[in-house]
């Protein structure tokens, strides 16, 4: 009996030894942040250049750019699963992934944060990891269910300037990630026309946006609030001449992941306060 058991302990050793092994790259931000909410980064082999937080998803290896991927990047970390963004590209390349007995994982990003407990349970059924996503999808609607209740910011507009380092600011219109997330948080986008674009000084002003979101990244990359108000037209703004600013993480905004929903709570407690 005595030897029965030390048989089973031993099995039962063996199999959550095989249950930790990192077996798993994954591509995608949003994808790492559940991973890592889930208890899963010790699975990890590796991440993209995008999914670097928290610090224990930045520390794995990168296999670089997610739309740039390469299989000999990838096959490098000699992962058995990738669980990947559908905005991972090259498709060529995860075709010969698939065609090599990889087992390849795609998830599409969506569209709201209604759609952020899918991804959850997507995730949590790729790792074995369900027993664990419980509480995170407890609160994420949670969350949801705060935000649907958060009134709108009535009257003041927005101008979301998307900016990182060696790049020329863009203003985030129509159909971009932010304005979707301005939508949710009940923030009203100053910028009609659609995608991203560069705007003249001229054009600034007729914007006339009442207060400005930029990232602390992207407000760092410019070196400062200072330089922020010279930007083109913008000190003429009402934004501009009563300098008002919301710093935003703009991944944990944007990436709808698990941050996301509390990230545009904030959003709008920032952003109200502005307007007392």
């Amino acid at each position: 009996m005595k030897a029965l058991l030390l048989g089973v302990l031993a099995a039962c050793a063996v199999m959550t030894v095989q249950a930790e092994t990192a077996d798993t790259l994954v591509i995608g931000n949003d994808l790492a942040e559940i991973v890592e909410r889930l208890g899963g980064t010790s699975r990890l082999v590796g991440r993209d250049d995008s999914s670097r937080f928290p610090q224990a998803i930045a520390n794995l290896p990168s296999v670089g750019y997610m739309r740039q991927l390469s299989a000999e990047g990838v096959l490098a970390l000699k992962p058995q699963r990738l669980l990947i963004s559908d905005a991972a590209r090259p498709a060529i390349v995860l075709r010969q992934l698939s065609g090599l007995g990889l087992e390849v994982l795609s998830i599409a990003r969506g569209k709201g944060v209604g759609d952020i407990p899918a991804k959850i349970e997507q995730v949590a059924a790729a790792m074995n990891l369900q027993a664990q996503a419980q509480p995170l999808l407890d609160e994420q609607r949670q969350l949801a269910g705060q935000l649907a209740k958060t009134p709108a910011l009535k009257g003041p507009k927005a101008l979301f300037i998307f900016n990182h380092a060696g790049m020329t600011p863009l203003i985030m219109g129509q159909g971009t990630e932010a304005q979707a997330a301005l939508a949710q948080a009940g923030i009203e986008n100053c910028a009609t026309f659609n995608a991203y674009k560069q705007v003249a000084a001229e054009a600034m002003v007729s914007l006339a946006p009442d207060f400005v979101i930029v990232s602390r990244a992207g407000l760092a990359a410019l070196g400062g609030e200072d330089n922020l108000w010279k930007l083109g037209g913008l000190a003429h703004t009402p934004a501009g001449q009563h300098r008002r600013l919301v710093q935003v993480d703009d991944q944990a905004l944007l990436n709808l992941g698990p941050r996301t929903v509390q990230a545009m709570l904030q959003l709008r407690q920032d952003a109200g306060a502005l307007f007392p």
